[in-house]
């Protein structure tokens, strides 16, 4: 019998730091903040989503934008 948890969760952008060599190239990604609750699955761990590489500051809010606007939650289903 499987069974379904939901959470609900806040995507916020986040950008790690530049190469040594001094390009541009600072990975961009979209964490998965709690609201109320962690899915039970993570333990001590978190959710996050790393866009394309060449992805932008710009692009990544838009799309926490559109994430924000339209997900209503993040499920698990344990098998």
């Amino acid at each position: 019998m499987s069974n379904t948890e939901f959470a609900d969760y806040r995507f916020t952008v986040r950008e790690g730091a530049p190469s040594a060599s001094g390009r541009n190239d600072a990975p961009v990604w979209i964490a998965l903040e709690p609201m109320t609750k962690e899915l039970d699955i993570l333990g001590k761990g978190f959710l996050f989503l790393r866009l394309n590489p060449g992805a932008d500051i710009q692009q990544a809010q838009d799309t926490a934008r559109y994430l924000n606007a339209n997900i209503a939650a993040v499920g698990y289903t344990r098998l």
